[in-house]
């Protein structure tokens, strides 16, 4: 029988009561989900990721902040095509009531097929566009102009 009585058996326990807390510490931490900081869905509310669209409908980005934010904020959505080109760049103030919201969204959305809205734009050919359009892109979300989180999908208009 060992005797833990003494300054070794202390230790000992303490080692033991340590290790028996990082992994309650471990399993507890694994359990809760971590949503990731961007999420490009085509679905309205959607919380299955994508990385493939078609240049129809619209593209929304979901953003979850570490922490509740309150006050005003700007956020920017930049969606960057195939030839390395700002398709657009959206910014808007958005401002949370206390106790503030951890969520936010940004969005590119087709009007018609193969045509990114876009209000200031001069419509060109529906073909010409579906042709820029087509391949891998890039999308940045922008939190209080620091770089929050960033993606690439492909987006396939054929």
């Amino acid at each position: 029988m060992v005797d833990a009585s003494g300054p070794l058996g202390t230790s000992m326990r303490l080692t033991l009561w340590s290790i028996v807390f990082f992994v309650l510490a471990g399993w507890a931490d694994a359990e809760i989900p971590h949503p990731p900081p961007l999420i490009l869905t085509s679905q309205e509310n959607g919380t299955e990721p994508q990385d493939a669209f078609s240049c129809s409908g619209t593209i929304y980005g979901y953003v979850t902040l570490p922490q509740a934010q309150t006050g005003k904020h700007t956020i920017e959505g930049i969606w960057i095509g195939p030839q390395e080109t700002v398709i657009q760049h959206s910014r808007a103030e958005i401002e949370y009531p206390p106790p503030g919201q951890r969520t936010a969204a940004v969005w590119l959305r087709f009007t018609k097929e193969g045509t990114v809205w876009n209000p200031f734009a001069i419509q060109n050919s529906a073909d010409r566009d579906r042709l820029l359009y087509d391949g891998p892109w890039k999308m940045e979300v922008r939190w209080d102009n620091q770089t929050f989180a960033r993606s690439n999908f492909k987006i396939h208009c054929q």
